[in-house]
């Protein structure tokens, strides 16, 4: 038996797989898409849900602590170039005697507009989180079409809703009984053979919610090379900020 479970740690989600199976001890192991909690399945109920508490307070811990954790720097400049995945932008970064901050995409250009009252660290966190925001809906069309394209082609499911959203430690989600497909706004910057494995990755789960050996061979069957993009993830994903 498998459980999600979407948890909040200092502001971000994370995804924690909760396994309850035929074994004689507990284990968690932090992986680059999330948390794996193993339980044996003759513990009560109650036993249960405190062992799941103490393993996730654990690695809660780790997590702020960690690598994985912790999000790598990423400054920004005026005339920088980002590339996604159908557009080249350059950042024009104005710092001005106002109070108030601005920023918009304009043709191949990212605006900002920044008070010189703030130090340049919360510069640089501005910048990053109107990034989010402002790439997340300028793509969405994008991420709507491929989504809806790689699912007429290998599922045939409903889909109620598709959106980008900022993420750490996950590259997707699906929200089954929603019908509901999330990609990490990170994405953007990956080779789009990288992102569509992440949408066949998420797709995949509206038929088998969790990771199961059918599981597996249901993206297999979509993409018969899923595990290089998956070693592609584990090899290059820290470089993917905004």
């Amino acid at each position: 038996m498998q459980e999600k479970r979407l948890i909040k740690i200092a502001g971000v989600e994370y995804n924690f797989n909760i396994f309850i199976e035929r074994r004689n001890s507990t284990r968690v192991s932090i992986t680059n898409h999330g948390v794996n909690i193993r339980i044996p399945r003759h513990l009560s109920r109650t036993n249960r849900e405190k062992t799941i508490l103490e393993l996730t307070h654990w690695a809660a811990k780790r997590l702020q602590s960690s690598s994985l954790g912790k999000q790598k720097t990423k400054r920004y400049l005026h005339d920088d170039l980002l590339r996604t995945h159908s557009k080249i932008y350059k950042l024009q970064i104005e710092i001005r005697d106002s109070q108030k901050n601005f920023s918009k995409i304009q043709g191949n250009y990212i605006i900002f507009k920044i008070s010189d009252k703030h130090d340049d660290e919360i510069k640089q966190k501005y910048i990053s989180k109107q990034l989010q925001k402002l790439l997340a809906k300028h793509h969405h069309g994008e991420l709507y079409s491929k989504i809806h394209k790689l699912n007429q082609e290998h599922f045939g499911k409903d889909i109620n809703k598709v959106c980008w959203k900022y993420t750490k430690s996950r590259w997707g989600a699906c929200h089954c009984t929603r019908k509901e497909i999330e990609i990490s706004t990170k994405l953007l910057f990956a080779p789009m053979e990288i992102l569509e494995y992440v949408i066949i990755h998420e797709l995949a789960h509206l038929i088998e919610a969790n990771h199961s050996k059918r599981f597996w061979n249901i993206v297999k069957s979509c993409d018969p090379n899923y595990k290089k993009k998956i070693k592609w993830l584990h090899a290059n994903g820290n470089e993917l900020q905004i």
